[in-house]
Formats: C-alpha cells, sequence, structure tokens
C-alpha cells in the first residue's frame, strides 16, 4: 500500500484544523479533531486526544500531526514498539511553516510523507536521518506534459554529468505545483531514490532570485520552473548547473552551502 494511503491527521486548534482539513482531503486521509469542532469541519471526533494517537497508531499506516511536536512526543511516547512496525508520523505547525518527520523515516517512510505535505502545504521539509542529511544537490525539473520517465531520467543524468556530480549525490527533485500528476516525473524520482517536492505558486513569486522568462510565464504566471525550483527547494543554496534543455526537459542543479558541511 502507498504511504499517501491510509494516512491519518490530526489537529486540535482553529488554524490547525483549516490546515490539516487541505493535508487530509489531499492525500485522501482521514481528519480527526476535538469534539468541539462538530458540526463546523466534516471530520472523525474522539473526546481523548490520547485516545485518537493510539486508535491512529493501531490502524493507520502514518499520521500528521498539525501541532506543537512537544504535543506529538508526550501522546506517541508510550506507543513506540519498533521501527519496522510504527506508523510514520510527520508533524507540521499550525501555519504550515515546517512539516517535520518525526518517526519511522525510512521503514514506515515518514520522510515521503513529510514531502507529499510539503507539497500541499508549501512547509519546509525537516528530515534528520544521515544518509538524506549528507546529500547536499537538489534538481530542478521543467518539462511538458506527458514527458516518460526514461526522458527525465536521462536528462537528470545529461545535467549531473555537466555538473560533475552523481544522480546519487542528489537529494530532491523539485518541479512547480501543476507537475504533481506527471507519471513520468514521479517515476523517475523512485527511480533514482530522490524525493520529489512540488512548490506552490506562492513562493516563485519572492524577489530573492531573479530569472529570464520562459514559456512557464504564459502558461503558468511564473518566469521559469528549473532554476527556482532547484533554489526554492534548496537551503542557502548557489547554483552549480544553469537551466539546461535535454529532449524536452529543463534541468538545473543547485549546491547547498551547508555551515557545517
Amino acid at each position: 500500500m502507498d504511504i499517501e494511503k491510509k494516512i491519518a491527521v490530526i489537529a486540535i486548534t482553529e488554524k490547525g484544523a483549516l490546515l490539516a482539513s487541505k493535508i487530509a482531503d489531499e492525500l485522501n486521509g482521514t481528519l480527526f479533531l476535538p469534539d468541539k469542532f462538530r458540526g463546523r469541519i466534516a471530520a472523525t471526533y474522539l473526546q481523548k486526544l490520547q485516545e485518537t494517537y493510539k486508535f491512529c497508531f493501531d490502524n493507520f499506516k502514518g499520521i500528521v500531526a498539525v501541532m506543537a511536536q512537544g504535543i506529538v512526543t508526550r501522546m506517541i511516547n508510550r506507543l513506540i514498539k519498533s521501527k519496522y512496525t510504527d506508523p510514520a508520523v510527520v508533524v507540521c505547525d499550525e501555519v504550515g511553516r515546517f512539516a517535520i518527520s518525526m518517526l519511522s523515516g525510512h521503514e514506515g517512510r515518514a520522510n515521503e510523507l513529510t514531502f507529499l505535505v510539503s507539497s500541499i502545504t508549501g512547509a519546509e521539509p525537516v528530515i534528520t536521518t544521515a544518509s538524506e542529511a549528507n546529500k547536499i544537490y537538489v534538481a530542478g525539473i521543467g518539462c511538458r506534459k506527458g514527458v516518460d520517465k526514461k526522458t527525465i531520467i536521462e536528462a537528470i543524468s545529461y545535467g549531473s554529468n555537466l555538473a560533475n556530480i552523481s544522480t546519487n549525490d542528489i537529494r530532491v527533485i523539485a518541479s512547480c505545483w501543476h507537475k504533481k500528476n506527471e507519471t513520468g516525473l514521479i517515476e523517475a524520482a523512485k527511480e533514482l531514490n530522490c524525493y520529489l517536492r512540488f512548490l506552490p505558486k506562492e513562493l516563485y513569486q519572492n524577489n530573492l532570485y531573479c530569472f529570464n522568462e520562459s514559456t512557464a510565464k504564459k502558461y503558468l504566471g511564473i518566469k521559469s520552473v528549473a532554476e527556482p525550483s532547484a533554489l526554492l527547494a534548496a537551503r542557502n543554496p548557489i547554483l552549480v548547473l544553469n537551466k539546461t534543455i535535454f529532449n524536452g526537459v529543463t534541468i538545473a542543479i543547485a549546491k547547498e552551502n551547508l555551515i557545517n558541511g
């Protein structure tokens, strides 16, 4: 079963409930809210938060908690058994600033769920597992509709060679919100063992970076896709590969400048 199936989304505040409702809708998940929201937001209502977490631990493959991480820690500390059987747990603050992979990052696929939540909310994904933390490259991708997996992988390989890196050095493949259903892009990320992040339109409208206009301006209302996607999905980045076109796929690669990297 895919991680985006059988997901519980839990919130306890007004703002949190609104964001949680959006996440649950996008993931086709089950929304859990306190009884005080009954009649206002369609959800499953349980009386006690501890009971809700126990029920979700026993019945769902993943939990997205829209609340403070300290609350989640107290709720799940006695429920944790094994990284091989525990559900994925992702924590998101109520305004969608951060999405944190908290429990079962690899085996439970919480890291993957974190990027799904990030793509829905625009939150910065926080991943702390070492195998991901040590990869410092992000590939930004723009492509025509319906491009296949093989072509995207070839484009990423081509771009990686130009940047003098391996595709194994890439942690994240990033693109714009409009590409979230592109099967070729989704399959390419899986084959390359990269996380996939789709960025919302609002992030492309900041003034931190200046880009030349492309066809994306006409169709999407943003100047370009590949370069800003690479930069926006990376931390303190520099471009090591400017926008490059390969067989209908546009690729740019950013390197993260980490203080302790």
